[in-house]
């Protein structure tokens, strides 16, 4: 047993783009992707599906913003889903 077994893969997913958004001081993007597809900026309610998706939408500009400031991520070549695998 590890560590991610209490978490599915698309909440592991959402919260390593919510740690990244936090290490690099772009949290608001998260909260502005939230309110243009959900109309609130309320992402601890967010349902699974609601995470994913929103996690999907904001992934390309938190990572740009992040490289912008020192991130560097792993390629996602290197990243297999089934083994629970993260960049970061």
């Amino acid at each position: 047993m590890n560590n991610y077994t209490k978490f599915s893969y698309k909440h592991l997913k959402f919260m390593e783009l919510f740690k990244i958004a936090c290490d690099f001081d772009c949290l608001y993007l998260l909260d502005f992707y939230c309110v243009d597809l959900f109309d609130h900026d309320n992402l601890t309610q967010l349902s699974e599906h609601e995470a994913d998706e929103l996690a999907e939408a904001a992934q390309r500009d938190i990572f740009a913003h992040a490289i912008k400031k020192g991130f560097d991520p792993i390629a996602f070549s290197q990243v297999d889903e089934n083994r629970n695998e993260f960049l970061c």
